[in-house]
């Protein structure tokens, strides 16, 4: 598959991360309304639906292509708490990263477990990362510890930073054009 405009490739995934990652929890929060959920990590491994290959696009510029990504899509998360609306979810993670997602690109998302039929090392997120496939990799959230299905848009790192809140890789959706 061709690089997005603007992209160039690299062998291996750049490790980038902005946050305090020795406190890492293998518990996954999710909260919808007054509802919450907790899930362990074997949990998440046993409920596994999601095998794909797929490309990593950095707004930095710099593409991994061909990874074997596997999780548990966001849906199947969503039916389990009965998710019947909602504008954007929330993302945190660990060490207190935060990014949001827009509803409309959260179609194809998943929590990710393992990568090319491996667990999460902790430089690529373990024990989970969120996935995005259509979005740039900040949106991505390592080490994610709470997922929050919610009407309000939410506080997220980057995008507080100028970068795009919606962050389309088709788009090139780099950086927010706010006045």
């Amino acid at each position: 598959m061709p690089l997005p405009k603007g992209q160039y490739l690299v062998k291996d995934f750049i490790d980038i991360t902005i946050e305090d990652s020795s406190q890492i929890s293998e518990q996954l929060i999710v909260v919808y309304k007054e509802k919450q959920k907790i899930f362990n990590f074997k949990e998440l491994i046993n409920l596994i639906d999601v095998k794909v290959m797929l490309d990593m696009h950095c707004v930095d510029g710099w593409s991994v292509q061909n990874n074997e990504f596997e999780g548990v899509s966001l849906y199947k998360i969503a039916d389990i708490l009965d998710v019947d609306e909602f504008k954007y979810i929330a993302l945190i993670s660990s060490g207190g990263y935060k990014s949001f997602v827009y509803k409309d690109d959260t179609i194809d998302s998943f929590v990710c477990l393992k990568l090319n039929s491996e667990i999460l090392t902790k430089p690529r997120g373990f024990p989970m990362r969120f996935i995005a496939p259509k979005l740039y990799a900040y949106k991505w959230v390592k080490y994610l510890h709470q997922i929050t299905f919610t009407n309000i848009q939410p506080y997220g790192y980057w995008e507080d930073r100028g970068y795009n809140d919606r962050a389309r890789v088709d788009l090139q959706e780099r950086f927010n054009n706010k006045q």
